[in-house]
């Protein structure tokens, strides 16, 4: 479907929060980009406008809030978009959200982009956060669902549960834990999908290391034949070679066939950045590169 002008408008009201980041008013946070990616390989090219982002907003004393968050994408004449909204409640370490929070998955994982290609990590990205992203953006079903988001410390957890109604009706679960002590880190997610014609589960593992300077990380995923039916490997590395500037090296290894990339950003003033990268693999034609500017926050 076409949404083209409604990515627009979200477009202009996420750009507004990046640029005030850091001056946004007490109980309010937020978080995500906004990039414009140019692809090349042997001669064909693509471009797309890609945004992914989330503000909360919780004033006052009484742990009420609300959470809105959008990704979207416009591709050859073709915008798709999945808004997400919930009312939340927080109180000591625990939050609630109900309304369309995103999933539990999403913020257990730091796998970056392979070769700094936000479409193929939009693609690939069932793997290591599920497929309710996608499902959403590709389809006019809403899910509806809760979420409970825990912060112990050192542990952080998330759990969720979203309902998807339509031609069929399909449950979600998903769960998520990060824990971080010193540099190191190790995080795990599961999600499951049960509907009518078929059902799922996805189990996904990372752990590293991460200073202000360089992070170096592993990760598993596996899925049933409900998601991709194989196990899926991961490294990364990226190094900070002066402040502004990160390199990221990556890889994914599924079914015997490599895919990997290494990228260059910079940051060029704020938080407006430039991106060089560069993605090839075993089942690849050709490479390909990857140019991009952007926002993020």
């Amino acid at each position: 479907m076409n949404k083209t002008p409604l990515f627009i408008a979200l477009t202009a009201l996420g750009l507004p929060a990046a640029t005030s980041a850091q001056s946004l008013p007490e109980g309010v946070t937020a978080k995500g980009f906004i990039e414009y990616e140019y692809l090349s390989a042997a001669g064909n090219d693509a471009s797309l406008l890609f945004g992914d982002f989330d503000i909360s907003v919780a004033p006052g004393a009484s742990g009420l809030g609300v959470d809105f968050g959008a990704v979207g994408l416009d591709v050859e004449a073709t915008s798709e978009i999945a808004l997400f909204g919930a009312l939340t409640y927080t109180t000591g370490h625990h939050k609630f959200s109900v309304g369309v929070p995103r999933s539990a998955l999403k913020d257990h994982t730091g796998f970056p982009d392979i070769g700094g290609s936000r479409m193929l990590s939009l693609e690939a990205g069932m793997v290591t956060e599920g497929l309710l992203d996608i499902a959403y953006l590709t389809s006019d079903e809403t899910p509806i669902g809760l979420r409970y988001d825990g912060d112990f410390g050192a542990l952080q957890a998330s759990a969720s549960y979203h309902r998807v109604t339509g031609d069929e009706d399909v449950d979600i679960l998903g769960f998520g834990a990060t824990y971080s002590r010193d540099t190191l880190f190790a995080s795990g997610s599961l999600e499951h999908f049960d509907g009518h014609a078929a059902s799922g589960t996805l189990l996904h593992a990372e752990f590293g290391a991460r200073t202000d300077r360089y992070e170096a990380g592993l990760g598993i995923s596996n899925g049933d034949n409900g998601y991709f039916d194989d196990t899926v490997l991961f490294a990364w590395g990226s190094y900070k070679v002066i402040p502004a500037l990160m390199v990221t090296a990556s890889l994914m290894d599924l079914d015997s066939s490599t895919i990997y990339g290494v990228s260059a950003d910079y940051t060029v003033w704020d938080h407006a950045y430039a991106q060089l990268g560069y993605v090839n693999g075993d089942t690849f034609g050709d490479a390909i590169w990857d140019i991009s500017v952007g926002w993020k926050f």
